[in-house]
């Protein structure tokens, strides 16, 4: 029976169409040079444009959908001229196939979506306050919150591209499958260390963030699923429900909720992935992927 950790998904099958196999070292150095030498550097040009054309209440409202757009753009630009120079594969062998794209793409947010609803539920039970959100014109805030959903799809499929299309195949395919999930998620809960307000439990959140993109892209056998859901889990948590992201305060489009109850399930500042409610929500997420694997193999065999 197929499981999740199967050395022959179809993500690994792709890493070794690669004429020269990066060791692991190669691997993790390709992704921290996009980090520090293209995504930080494009992300500072993106402040530099957004200081020169924006002022007062629109810089805060712009200034996040241009970083997230322009400093990841150039993510994706670098992985391909690797790809390219070094790899000589084709970029949509990280896992952008075209079979099945649009129902993965509409399936990976709609499981975002039902995640984020029942973190959500989770970490207000103990109690909630609303507050007015970051526009007082619904025609204004959807059109803010569009804005914010494209910069978003930008943002969260590039790391995806990074961390599971990249990182996980090319280690998991030489190494093992359990060792690519390991290294890619303690990697990308890593490079988000260093946001406000972080715990303990928050970086264990994010590493389990990873744990089930990884698992979900191996579920699949290809990251558009992944991609839809880091966009649209991104954008719900912060800029539609209201809630710390990363540690950063984000006003909601009409509402911005605020948990009261007890940190440790809430996530306190640095949002709902700071709390024991994602961290539920994360592992029975992590489980049923898993599960979904054998189902799927098993419905296979018997027709």
């Amino acid at each position: 029976m197929r499981t999740i950790l199967d050395p022959n998904n179809r993500l690994f099958t792709l890493a070794r169409q690669s004429q020269s196999q990066p060791s692991a070292l190669q691997a993790i150095a390709v992704v921290l040079v996009t980090l520090v030498l293209v995504l930080i550097p494009g992300q500072m040009v993106a402040r530099i444009i957004m200081r020169s054309f924006f002022q007062g209440g629109s810089r805060s409202i712009a200034g996040p959908i241009v970083e997230n757009a322009l400093g990841f753009l150039l993510v994706y630009l670098a992985l391909w001229v690797w790809l390219q120079l070094s790899s000589k594969r084709p970029f949509r062998s990280l896992g952008f196939e075209n079979n099945g794209a649009l129902r993965r793409v509409l399936r990976g947010g709609l499981i975002a979506g039902l995640m984020i609803a029942v973190t959500a539920g989770l970490a207000v039970l103990p109690g909630a306050t609303l507050a007015r959100g970051s526009q007082t014109s619904g025609l204004a805030a959807l059109g803010i919150g569009l804005l914010s959903l494209l910069s978003y799809a930008v943002q969260g499929p590039a790391e995806e591209v990074l961390f599971r299309g990249w990182l996980l195949p090319v280690i998991g395919s030489r190494y093992g499958p359990l060792i690519g999930v390991s290294v890619s998620s303690v990697l990308f809960s890593a490079a988000h260390a260093l946001s406000p307000g972080i715990t303990p439990l928050g970086f264990l959140n994010l590493f389990l963030f990873g744990v089930f993109t990884a698992v979900f892209s191996l579920a699949e056998g290809g990251i558009w699923g992944a991609c839809a859901w880091h966009a649209a889990w991104n954008w719900a948590m912060g800029n539609l429900l209201g809630f710390a992201l990363d540690g950063s305060p984000h006003p909601g489009l009409l509402i911005s909720v605020r948990a009261t109850g007890p940190h440790v399930i809430s996530g306190g500042d640095f949002g709902l992935e700071g709390g024991l409610a994602c961290t539920a929500v994360f592992l029975i997420a992590i489980g049923i992927s898993a599960m979904r694997t054998r189902t799927e193999d098993s419905a296979k065999g018997e027709r």
